[in-house]
């Protein structure tokens, strides 16, 4: 028995070992202490289908509705962490007078926004892909954070999330409460439900993530609590329970 716990001992010691804490994954973050976040104008490489029957039409419309409500749901997690984003109308403006192109922001320099919007960093998401089957609905999506002073990626982190229901005796997927609800306030259907639903599940959980920003207080032991690793994949589970699982490999 003593013999069984030791090894179990040891197997949880090596796992810890592993994982990254966040004074590591995000030294950048802590070094600089952004204040202000912009999030940039949402990157969709996602495919839509040729327009042939009314079922692609529809979904198209849930695939823009559902990139839609990934980029308007990233600011409260922000905002839950101690950050400040300008809202909407704000980032409309700034969006509409930006005259680089997606791929220049990430990569040119962008002090500008420092010296003239007063923006700390920007957070740049970029939604990959969807697959779904009968009960399941998948999502890849890329998030790159960018300090606007020293033009360093803050953080990275690319995620696989899938949203599964369980189905009833005719292999038809049942809805959560939460997505009922959800369906109620927007009349949304099914699918549109849960890709929104699964997108806002995973800004909560990537971007509270990150380290306090100077508008919330930091725990003393926040440094040295374990991080996401930058590559994972997010399952939401039919009774809406998260596992994360570790990817070794990019996306």
């Amino acid at each position: 028995m003593k013999k069984t716990l030791f090894i179990i001992l040891l197997a949880l010691l090596a796992v810890s070992c592993k994982t990254t804490k966040k004074q590591a994954q995000y030294g950048d973050i802590y070094k600089e202490r952004p204040s202000t976040v912009y999030v940039a104008p949402l990157a969709d490489m996602s495919m839509r289908r040729a327009f042939r029957t009314t079922e692609d039409s529809a979904y198209n419309h849930s695939l823009n509705v559902a990139a839609c409500q990934l980029y308007l749901t990233a600011a409260d997690p922000l905002v839950y962490n101690g950050y400040y984003v300008p809202g909407p109308l704000v980032s409309a403006q700034i969006a509409a007078t930006e005259t680089r192109s997606g791929r220049q922001l990430r990569n040119d320099v962008i002090s500008d926004y420092a010296e003239e919007l007063g923006v700390d960093a920007v957070l740049f998401i970029t939604l990959n892909g969807w697959s779904s089957t009968e009960n399941s609905w998948t999502v890849e999506v890329e998030y790159v954070l960018r300090s606007t002073r020293t033009g360093n990626e803050l953080m990275h982190t690319s995620v696989v999330a899938t949203k599964t229901l369980s189905v009833d005796f005719k292999k038809r997927p049942v809805p959560t409460p939460a997505d009922k609800l959800f369906a109620e306030q927007t009349g949304y259907d099914l699918e549109t439900v849960q890709r929104c639903r699964l997108v806002e599940m995973l800004n909560k959980y990537v971007l509270k993530d990150l380290p306090s920003g100077k508008r919330a207080r930091e725990h003393r032991t926040e440094r040295f609590i374990p991080s996401h690793p930058e590559y994972f994949s997010l399952r939401i589970e039919p009774d809406e329970s998260v596992e994360l699982v570790k990817n070794d490999m990019s996306l």
